[in-house]
């Protein structure tokens, strides 16, 4: 098991936001956590990569315990978020973006094989490489912060809402990549809110409300389960 959360509990400020959740990833998976907003989906996320600390329960990746590691090396170990809303560098350029995650790669010659694969995923980014980042479209961001966190060649790739806000040609093309990269071996675990197309990619689904799992399965367990549509589309606007 590449992932696996026990009992995690995440507090802010004494307020629970993720109660005992259990949650597993295989390596090689693309596993998909869904659910309205305000689920804990974020929350779940975060803690994972790092960002946040749990407040009990456990996060153990390839064997190591992510809760008894500092929380900035946990990019080090093989596992990188792209956060919902981006969080890209608007000032800098797409190529000093890119270059954000170069500390992680140990081989500095692996700096401009790392750039130019970015720029075969995401050919807008070659031809802006030089461009301020804040002027690219949302799109273009989105692409520019996946870039960014493939940077370090993680083992485990998180990304939050990465079709929010964007017009259905990017969230295709979006999809796409991680489509194409779960092709080529990375593991990923996407939080979505509502998107079909995050359906159609996933080995395994969890549904999540109120900071915990209310319901798990592979796709085509859950999908054939009239509860499951009635709780998640019947509540949810689908993308």
């Amino acid at each position: 098991m590449l992932l696996e959360i026990n009992n995690l509990c995440v507090d802010y400020d004494k307020v629970p936001a993720v109660r005992n959740l259990n949650l597993e990833v295989k390596e090689g998976q693309v596993v998909c956590i869904v659910g309205p907003n305000g689920a804990g989906k974020s929350t779940t996320a975060m803690t994972i990569a790092g960002a946040k600390r749990a407040t009990s329960g456990s996060i153990v990746f390839d064997g190591v315990d992510l809760g008894r590691i500092p929380p900035e090396t946990v990019a080090a170990h093989g596992i990188s978020l792209v956060p919902e809303g981006r969080h890209i560098f608007g000032r800098m350029s797409v190529r000093e973006n890119l270059l954000v995650g170069a500390p992680l790669i140990r081989d500095q010659g692996q700096h401009g094989p790392r750039l130019q694969r970015m720029y075969d995923l995401f050919p807008i980014l070659g031809e802006r490489r030089d461009q301020v980042a804040g002027q690219l479209s949302g799109g273009e961001q989105q692409q520019l912060a996946i870039a960014r966190a493939l940077m370090t060649a993680p083992r485990l790739l998180i990304v939050d809402e990465p079709s929010l806000g964007l017009a259905p040609q990017f969230v295709d093309l979006v999809f796409s990549t991680f489509a194409r990269l779960r092709d080529e071996g990375v593991t990923l675990l996407i939080i979505e809110q509502s998107s079909r197309r995050a359906l159609a990619l996933a080995d395994q689904l969890y549904l999540m409300r109120s900071g915990g799992i209310v319901m798990e399965g592979t796709v085509d367990e859950l999908t054939a389960n009239a509860e499951f549509e009635a709780t998640y589309f019947g509540e949810v606007t689908s993308g």
